[in-house]
This record gives C-alpha cells, sequence and structure tokens, in this order.
C-alpha cells in the first residue's frame, strides 16, 4: 500500500459512508442495519446512508457494491439469501466468496412459521397430516424465489415430506400482509417482520425454524420440536465491502460493529424487534459465510430447489 493510500485508510471515513441494502425496506434485515448503522455511524463520526435496493431479488444491489471503487464509501448490508442461496440458484453478476471482503455480522434473525389468525391449523403436526392427504393445496407466501422465507419452507418440505404451492412476492413485508390478509395461509418469516402482524392478531405463531426457542417468544416449540427433527433454519445479516478494500479501512469498520454489538441499548432495541445480535469479526465472518454457501447449495441440490 502507498503512503497516500495509508494515510486515506487512516483518515477513513472523511465522508458519509453508504451501506447498499439489497433487502425491502421494513424488513428484519432491514430493520437490523438501520437499528445498528446509527450507533456505528457515531462511531465513526460520520453519517451512513441506508440505499435499499432490492431488485433480481438483490442481486442488483450486491452487483453495485461489487463492482464499486474499493474506497471505503460503499458497503453492502447483505443477507444468507444474497450471499448463500441465489448463486446456487442462478446465474449472478457477482462471486459471494471472491467479489466481497466481509467486515462484519450484525444479526441472526430468529425465522417462525405463521399462519393467518383465522386458519385451522395449530400445530406443525396438523400441517404435515393435511398436507399428506392433500399434496400442493397448501399455498405459502415468500418474499420471492430464493428468499430466506422460500428456502425455509422448501426444507421443510424435503424434511417433512410434503408438498406445498409456492406464492411469491416482492419482498417478505408484502408476503407477511398477504398472510395477515388471507391471501396465503402461511409462510415462515423472520420475527422482526412478522411481530406486529402477531401482536395486532392478525397472525398466529406456529414454530420457531431455528434449532432452539426464541426468547422473544418463549413458549412457541421449534419445528424440530414439532415433529420435524433436525430441522433448523435462520437468517443472517451482515456487512461486506467490495473484494479490494484496504485492511485498515475494514479493521477500523469491523471493530466499530463489534463496538456496537456490545452496547445494551443496540442489543435491547434489537430484541424489541425480534432479532439477535450475532457478533461476529472478518476472519470469522469470512469462514462462516463459506461453510454456509457450501451448506446451503447442497440444501438447495437436495431439496430440488429451482429458480422456477
Amino acid at each position: 500500500m502507498g503512503a497516500s493510500q495509508q494515510l486515506f485508510a487512516q483518515s477513513w471515513p472523511s465522508r458519509p459512508v453508504t451501506f447498499v441494502t439489497p433487502l425491502a425496506v421494513g424488513s428484519a434485515s432491514d430493520v437490523a442495519l438501520r437499528i445498528v448503522s446509527e450507533q456505528i455511524a457515531s462511531t465513526l463520526g460520520q453519517s451512513i446512508l441506508i440505499d435499499n435496493q432490492t431488485g433480481a431479488s438483490g442481486a442488483i444491489g450486491a452487483e453495485k457494491v461489487a463492482n464499486a471503487t474499493p474506497d471505503g464509501s460503499i458497503f453492502c448490508g447483505c443477507n444468507n439469501a444474497i450471499l448463500g442461496v441465489l448463486p446456487h440458484l442462478r446465474k449472478v453478476p457477482y462471486d459471494p466468496l471472491k467479489s466481497f471482503k466481509p467486515i462484519g455480522m450484525v444479526a441472526v434473525l430468529p425465522t417462525v412459521l405463521v399462519v393467518n389468525a383465522n386458519s385451522p391449523f395449530k400445530s406443525v403436526k396438523e400441517i404435515i397430516e393435511f398436507a399428506k392427504k392433500n399434496p400442493g393445496k397448501i399455498e405459502y407466501a415468500s418474499g420471492g424465489v430464493g428468499s430466506p422465507q422460500h428456502i425455509a419452507m422448501a426444507m421443510f418440505e424435503s424434511m417433512a415430506g410434503v408438498k406445498f404451492t409456492h406464492v411469491p412476492y416482492k419482498g417478505a413485508s408484502q408476503a407477511a400482509v398477504a398472510v395477515a390478509g388471507g391471501e396465503a395461509p402461511i409462510m415462515f418469516n423472520a420475527i422482526g417482520t412478522v411481530l406486529p402482524l402477531i401482536k395486532s392478531g392478525k397472525l398466529r405463531p406456529i414454530a420457531i425454524a431455528g434449532s432452539q426457542r426464541t426468547l422473544v417468544m418463549p413458549d412457541i416449540p421449534t419445528v424440530s420440536e414439532s415433529g420435524v427433527a433436525g430441522y433448523s433454519y435462520a437468517s443472517w445479516v451482515g456487512i461486506v465491502g467490495p473484494a479490494g478494500i484496504s485492511d485498515e479501512i475494514v479493521t477500523k469498520l469491523s471493530g466499530a460493529i463489534l463496538k456496537t454489538l456490545s452496547s445494551p441499548e443496540v442489543v435491547k432495541r434489537l430484541n424489541e424487534n425480534g432479532i439477535d445480535p450475532f457478533p461476529m469479526g472478518a476472519s470469522q465472518m469470512s469462514t462462516f459465510i463459506a461453510a454456509d454457501n457450501q451448506r446451503m447449495g447442497k440444501l438447495i441440490k437436495d431439496a430440488g430447489i429451482t429458480s422456477e
């Protein structure tokens, strides 16, 4: 690194920073990024702009960051759908492991199986029994092909030995509103996205998708406890930069992210929105993303998921 570059990295950030997020406004990932970015901005002494670019299931926003000048002015608030799932479903204009430099993990988004409040289904067992007698009859909503909601349900179908009909919407929030309005009876979604609809009585939580119960809803059993042994799904969201970004900038931003996630106030705000902090530095995140990418590739292949 030349002397001028080094000086630049030391004075970074000297102007506002943009977090491009290829995720819908109001989705749990978006909410998590907005909560932490306020605190990160105050640590760095620069404002952070959140730029939601949702086209092509998130590929457009991710491509913008992959091709950006690696000067520390632009980063991607990316989730597992964009880095771990989409590249296994279709050709994308970026390499999930080579086009980006991992900087820090932000949050894990506990996922819940919900039904419309008027649905006759009260348990995973009842859903499976009905689906086995009526293959394809149950429709489920998702935020789009390859979205976390789609993957979670495809995993469920594969492991429970049932077949549903997929109804994709434009984003997780729209899909949740559709289930609340009775357009589709069922879906998996991040707790943070559906919590207001659960609280207002429009959606009923049936089971938690992760390997353990969540503090947000301690009374709701996991899918695995409810009869689909070994089932476990959770979404995550983290910050990555363009591949060529300097180690100095990575270290600085990574440190600010970790500092933010150790703040009790930030943790409290995340929890209130049904989100769990997931602090992880750059190298640990790099290892995690590579393993997750491999796991998702196998899952997609085994479950026969296609981009329809």
